[in-house]
């Protein structure tokens, strides 16, 4: 298939779109919309007739332009709404314009196994939704259940109405992580006018908030993308989380954790999905972002 390099500028938003949302492997890390916001000079290889995509997210260190991962971008990696063999994808990454490159592909790309075992991996715990609420329970943690208990006695309250204000503002008086405000602010008013996204907050039996969280949905995954909590031990995230659980059990989406598998998302399943990280030049010893 013909592969094409394209700027931003001469990418044509329709056929992008409807790719990425009728591929198994599309995400909200691909639209548009959000590519701008993270990465405002963004370009892609376009194969065929917008069949399969690969955003490239460009950014300059030193005036060498250089591909890379951005914040709050877990994994961007190969679309395509046709079948493709792990030679072409092998062949699109060999087709990148630039001498360093560092990009976190989707679960759903293979390579050849010659080439995949000398990459590194990203991996993130992932939860399927589609069973009932007994049985995912089963999986969760000993941990989790103080929380579940405060949740079912109502002792922590979750709700999802909560404006993009009292969001960031919550966040940093409660986060250690600043860095990502600036980006948050510029993202939570378009997905939410995507309605891609959920804000939710936890309050406890005094009504104060304690905890929030921001997720995003796209091609049957809701992604925890960012949360704050007053307390260490993230008691009200996980209520935030177990609510969101309750209410969507036995449908057909997959909850994502790729920012906090560790702290937030091992309590409630050990599944995993592995993404490769294709490095090139300089970007395979340092980070130039």
């Amino acid at each position: 298939m013909n592969i094409r390099v394209l700027k931003r500028e001469e990418i044509d938003e329709a056929k992008w779109e409807a790719c990425v949302r009728s591929a198994t492997n599309g995400s909200v890390f691909a639209q548009t919309w959000f590519l701008d916001i993270v990465c405002p000079d963004w370009e892609a290889l376009v194969s065929g007739d917008y069949e399969v995509l690969l955003p490239l997210p460009v950014t300059r260190n030193a005036g060498i332009k250089h591909v890379y991962s951005p914040d709050l971008t877990p994994y961007t990696g190969i679309v395509n709404k046709v079948p493709v063999d792990r030679d072409l994808v092998w062949t699109m990454l060999q087709t990148i314009p630039y001498v360093n490159v560092r990009l976190v592909l989707n679960a759903h790309n293979k390579l050849p196994f010659r080439m995949a075992k000398r990459l590194a991996a990203s991996r993130y715990v992932v939860l399927d939704l589609i069973s009932d609420m007994e049985r995912i329970e089963s999986g969760f943690a000993p941990e989790l259940g103080p929380v579940v208990k405060l949740y079912t006695e109502k002792k922590l309250t979750v709700i999802r109405a909560l404006n993009v204000t009292e969001y960031i503002r919550f966040a940093q008086d409660n986060a250690d992580d600043h860095g990502v405000f600036m980006q948050l602010k510029q993202l939570l008013p378009f997905a939410l006018r995507y309605k891609s996204a959920g804000l939710y907050a936890a309050f406890d039996s005094y009504n104060q908030m304690v905890a929030v969280a921001f997720l995003l949905k796209s091609n049957g995954r809701l992604s925890l993308m960012h949360c704050a909590a007053s307390d260490a031990d993230l008691k009200g995230v996980k209520a935030i989380i177990y609510h969101i659980i309750r209410h969507n059990a036995t449908s057909n989406l997959t909850l994502e954790f790729p920012f906090y598998s560790n702290e937030i998302g091992t309590c409630f399943t050990g599944a995993q999905h592995v993404c490769l990280i294709y490095k090139k030049g300089l970007s395979k010893w340092i980070d130039l972002r």
